[in-house]
């Protein structure tokens, strides 16, 4: 029996099959978030699958809002701030022929990974969420008013030095 070489699509075809198992965990990135009128989708993708799922919610349907609240609570976001989660990553369970975001299910969604379970966010993921949030609420005008007051408090205290010594 000879040995060949499988083609791109015959090994992501082994990779889906072997990650497509009900109750499985894997982790993804939100690629989009969509919220309409009606709807919110997310968007995620793997970097081992070449196309992006997605799941929608109903926002009329308290289920489906309170499953949306868990997901953003997951990654350290309110509710209202749900676009923020783009480029975020996401555990998702294959349930039911499509994947879902674990923390939509009720319990975290049935246990397999253990490595795979969802995490706080970290400080240090805090930290820069803030610090770019600050970053963007920024003006020039308050950039310049940092430097004035900054300027003055350097040569008050360059003052006070000279006095005292």
């Amino acid at each position: 029996m000879a040995l060949r070489e499988y083609t791109d699509d015959e090994y992501e075809t082994l990779q889906r099959s072997e990650r497509e198992i009900a109750g499985n965990r894997e982790r993804a990135t939100v690629t989009d978030v969509t919220v309409g009128d009606d709807t919110a989708r997310l968007a995620f993708g793997f970097d081992w699958k070449p196309e992006s799922e997605s799941v929608t919610f109903d926002l009329d349907r308290e289920r489906d809002v309170m499953e949306l609240q868990s997901v953003a609570a997951a990654a350290g976001y309110e509710y209202d701030q749900l676009p923020y989660l783009e480029d975020e990553p996401i555990t998702v369970a294959y349930l039911d022929g499509r994947w879902v975001p674990a923390a939509a299910l009720p319990d975290g969604g049935p246990a397999s990974l253990s490595d795979a379970s969802p995490t706080a966010p970290s400080l240090t993921d805090r930290t820069r969420r803030r610090a770019s949030e600050w970053l963007d609420d920024l003006t020039v005008q308050s950039v310049v008013l940092g430097v004035i007051v900054t300027k003055k408090l350097l040569i008050v205290s360059a003052l006070v030095y000279l006095i005292v010594t």
